[in-house]
């Protein structure tokens, strides 16, 4: 057997197969291959001794801020290596304004696979410090509709950041709320909404939702949580989930709780999707990176085994990915993220500064884009381990 590519030697974990063992993956002409068994003989043109590492599915991070134009933006390619990730879902940076320069400057020229959402203020975040949405002439249904039916391919959804100094409060707010579901109804697609200090109660805007539309932030704890003063998911929130909502992690700077999650998943409610918000300001902390986030559900408790499948398989049904992405079925896109288990005591800090010891953090070791190993990031750098 001749491939391109041959991670031999690591603990191969793919939730969309069941599949977790120890198991070599060959990779050619960027696809995923058939894997070798020990009697085969495999000529690889570049080899990547894993030993030691899980080896999952690249991973998607379904909430980031991609778009350097914008007031958090983070250029993908500068930060893809280091988070394990190979495909970005940016989250609503740019309005109808500005989404054919993003497309143009960004999402076309850059290495990783980035998709959008659309945001309802024609001006994205171009000026969020102010609050795009406080006047309500910036809410442009027409504009996002006529952005998607253009940009089918990236553009695949709607943004609204439900907060009341982003959206008004009263009227106002339910006004910019509901033109934002009536852009991803009209657009066919679906919405994801931002919450924190929501002019609304949970309850109340999620009987507004329908299935396949996302709840983002779900574990902030300082403001519009999930549970109830009980400290109760709320019932509202669970029926959302049954009947097909989405509830997003979206750690950010302001939006994990350390003591709402546990609760929540102490309850029995998990999120659909883990993810970072990562944007400029949280890069450097709390958030990191994607493997931090992901080691602080395995600090909660949480399998191995279920924090890859809503890093991966998840986001991608998500993205409507998930015959090519999130999966490492042989004849699939070799989007492959290795991970370092690092062993030891570590702070991790959710974003209200409050701090717990985990004694796992994993790491990026590498990470590979169809096929291509990325630069610029990683722990398997100069690894080369002696044989016994």
């Amino acid at each position: 057997m001749k491939c391109d590519l041959l991670i031999c030697g690591g603990e191969v974990v793919d939730s969309s197969q069941g599949l977790r063992g120890v198991r070599d993956i060959a990779v050619i002409d960027g696809r995923i291959a058939h894997a070798p068994d020990l009697m085969e003989t495999v000529e690889a043109k570049c080899m990547i001794d894993a030993r030691g590492l899980f080896v999952v599915p690249g991973l998607i991070d379904l909430h980031v801020h991609v778009y350097p134009h914008s007031t958090w933006g983070l250029d993908p390619d500068s930060i893809a290596a280091a988070n394990g990730v190979t495909t970005f879902l940016d989250t609503g940076s740019a309005g109808s304004y500005s989404f054919d320069e993003f497309r143009r400057e960004t999402i076309d020229g850059s290495r990783s696979r980035v998709f959008a959402l659309v945001n309802l203020s024609c001006t994205g975040l171009l000026t969020g410090n102010l609050g795009e949405l406080r006047d309500r002439r910036y809410a442009d249904v027409e504009g996002v509709k006529r952005v998607i039916r253009k940009h089918p391919d990236v553009a695949i959804g709607v943004k609204i950041r439900a907060s009341d100094y982003i959206i008004g409060t009263g009227e106002d707010g339910w006004a910019n709320l509901r033109d934002a579901i009536r852009a991803a109804r009209e657009s066919e697609t679906w919405l994801m909404v931002h919450i924190g200090f929501c002019p609304m109660s949970i309850p109340e805007l999620v009987s507004e939702l329908a299935p396949g539309d996302c709840i983002t932030h779900c574990f902030r704890g300082d403001s519009t949580p999930i549970v109830g003063a009980d400290g109760r998911v709320y019932e509202a929130v669970r029926e959302a989930q049954e009947r097909g909502i989405h509830f997003d992690v979206g750690h950010g700077m302001g939006s994990f709780c350390w003591e709402i999650a546990e609760s929540a998943l102490e309850q029995g409610f998990e999120p659909t999707t883990i993810s970072t918000d990562l944007h400029q300001w949280c890069i450097n902390g709390p958030v990191y990176d994607m493997p931090t986030t992901m080691s602080k559900f395995l600090q909660l408790g949480m399998p191995l085994e279920k924090v890859i499948e809503l890093t991966t398989i998840r986001p991608a049904e998500i993205l409507d990915q998930q015959e090519e992405l999130g999966t490492l079925r042989e004849g699939t896109i070799a989007d492959i993220t290795l991970l370092e288990p690092c062993e030891g005591r570590f702070r991790l800090t959710d974003s209200l500064g409050q701090h717990r010891t985990a004694d796992t953090l994993l790491r990026a070791a590498a990470t590979i884009r169809g096929g291509e190993l990325l630069p610029g990031g990683g722990s398997l750098a100069g690894r080369h381990l002696a044989d016994a």
